[in-house]
């Protein structure tokens, strides 16, 4: 058995400083918190939990998604061929510290491609790209 988690879907500031001196994870959707807005939603879920005394890289950040497969892009968050949503899912993890996608999906076919091309290829990015980092700063 584990210690159960608390994760908060919170979105206005009281419920942001909540998530950040209590909850173990804060869970957004992306219907509800686009990308764009998610910089300044984590800082003050950060801001929260360094006047709480806890770490903020202790909360786990996860985010609701959706989006359409398609063969072209419109530049639109998730809606394009699997390469396009993994740039857009590494650059969300990169800049914001997100470690868990929940695709909103009952489509069979959506959910394959999810997990045998998207989710693989974000590893991959993020893992490349914090490497690089690693190597800048030791240079």
């Amino acid at each position: 058995a584990h210690e159960p988690e608390i994760w908060l879907g919170a979105y206005g500031d009281r419920m942001l400083a909540v998530t950040g001196r209590y909850a173990d994870g804060w869970l957004p959707s992306s219907f509800a918190a686009a990308p764009d807005a998610l910089g300044a939603m984590t800082a003050k879920v950060d801001a929260a939990a360094t006047e709480a005394e806890r770490d903020p890289a202790a909360i786990r950040r996860l985010y609701n998604i959706a989006g359409r497969f398609d063969d072209t892009s419109d530049g639109t968050f998730l809606h394009g061929p699997a390469e396009v949503w993994a740039e857009q899912l590494a650059e969300l993890t990169l800049l914001h510290g997100t470690s868990t996608f929940l695709l909103g999906s009952d489509t069979a076919a959506d959910l394959e491609r999810f997990a045998g091309e998207v989710a693989p290829a974000v590893r991959e990015r993020v893992g490349n790209e914090r490497t690089v980092s690693r190597e800048t700063r030791s240079d």
